[in-house]
């Protein structure tokens, strides 16, 4: 089904087809909720928690506070910067759905992955 071009197509619509847009449309902001939520929900977890990791690994205040407070959050703006730009210009180019899910995929992978961290350099 297309998407209406003005609000005058949209108008003329049957009501049938204006009630599965309104579902397609709930769908999408319900999809685009779920993974936002999943994507920030790393960076929520991790703030109130940086005393209890930093003892978990057995750093210092010091210690926490660089490598947990400053050296993640460079190494976040580091890769994120970059390829926001690369996933921007793609945007352009391939499937847009394709690509989100390429990236949420990886980004979401990444985070897994520390899981199965057991030392900071890891």
């Amino acid at each position: 089904m297309s998407t209406p071009l003005c609000q005058e197509e949209s108008e003329h619509a049957p009501p049938e087809s204006k009630d599965q847009e309104r579902r397609r449309r709930n769908w999408i902001v319900f999809l685009y909720g779920i993974t936002t939520i999943l994507l920030f929900a790393d960076q929520n977890l991790l703030a109130p928690n940086l005393t209890a990791i930093a003892k978990e690994f057995g750093f210092d205040d010091d210690e926490r506070d660089k490598k947990l407070g400053g050296d993640i959050a460079l190494a976040f703006f580091l890769l994120g910067a970059p390829a926001s730009f690369v996933v921007g210009v793609l945007a352009d180019k391939w499937n847009r759905s394709l690509l989100f899910a390429m990236t949420v995929g990886i980004g979401e992978g990444a985070c897994l992955a520390t899981f199965f961290s057991t030392t900071y350099q890891q």
